[in-house]
């Protein structure tokens, strides 16, 4: 099963993408700021990541900047 990575700050969109992906047989994490998201990059095999801009902590431009170091993921902003 292949598994997406969604982070974004506003639960509710997390949430609904986490619905619609689930159906359609995809595994979901859930990251609600790039911190987070970083942490989680390093203990799963994500396949794909969904990524906000505009988020507190770490905004996903400097996220993605630090994932690309270990990480050739792609990535939808």
């Amino acid at each position: 099963m292949k598994t997406i990575m969604v982070c974004d700050d506003d639960r509710s969109i997390v949430e609904s993408l986490e619905i619609y992906l689930q159906q359609e047989g995809y595994n979901v994490i859930k990251a609600y700021d790039g911190v987070q998201a970083l942490n989680l990059m390093k203990q799963n095999d994500v396949h794909l990541i969904i990524m906000d801009v505009m988020m507190p902590e770490l905004d996903g431009f400097s996220a993605v900047r630090e994932i690309r170091k270990t990480s050739s993921t792609p990535v939808l902003m």
